[in-house]
Formats: structure tokens, sequence, C-alpha cells
């Protein structure tokens, strides 16, 4: 059954949309328009300069990114597996649950031990 060609140039548009937004925040990035400054590092003195990294914060962004990659990859290939329209997203692995929860908890874990360091 066919629905017809509205959902499928919904699909474009938006797939269209999301596309052009995460290429602009790249580009804002690379260009320095966007203020990236900081993201892995923290400022303990105010003084303007990056005193601490955060490695966990690095690991964080990378496993998120690798999560919705993932994700994205599933859903694609779940959509493309039959003729049917796909009515549901599908169901989140158990191994990407247990690699976003370890991930969140490393990160909480340095937050918490740099806390308790500076006391």
């Amino acid at each position: 059954m066919n629905a017809g060609p509205i959902p499928d140039l919904l699909s474009i548009v938006m797939l269209t949309w999301l596309g052009g937004v995460l290429l602009m925040l790249v580009w804002l990035g690379v260009s320095g328009r966007m203020w990236v400054t900081g993201l892995f590092t923290s400022d303990l003195n105010g003084d303007g300069i990056a005193d601490e990294f955060h490695p966990e914060r690095v690991q964080l962004l990378f496993v998120t990114l690798l999560g919705i990659g993932s994700y994205a990859y599933m859903t694609f290939k779940a959509a493309t597996a039959s003729d049917a329209a796909l009515t549901a997203l599908p169901d989140v692995s158990e191994e990407l649950l247990m690699l976003m929860g370890a991930s969140q908890t490393m990160f909480l874990s340095g937050k918490y031990g740099r806390s308790l360091k500076r006391g």
C-alpha cells in the first residue's frame, strides 16, 4: 500500500533540512563563528586561559555521536528492509544502552572526582 507522494516528499524535506543544519553547525565550528573554546576544558581562575583538560568530555561527545549514528543506521536499515512503510522506530539495542550508560557514568565520575579534588 502506497501512502502517496506527500510522506516521501516530507521525508526528503526533513532529511535535507537536518543535513543542512548539520553542515551549518560544522561550518560555524570550523570557521570560528561558533564559540567552541572551553568545550573540553575548564578555566578555574577566570583568566581566560584553559587550566584543566577533561578527557571524559571528549569520550562523552564521541560516544554520543557514535550512538546517534548507530541508531540512525538501524532506523535506515529497518526502513529499507521491506517495501512496507516504517510505522514505528526500532527499539534501541541493549548494547547501545549499556554503552551510553557507561559513557555517562565515566563523565559523571570525572566530574565528581574533580569536585572532590578541588574541595
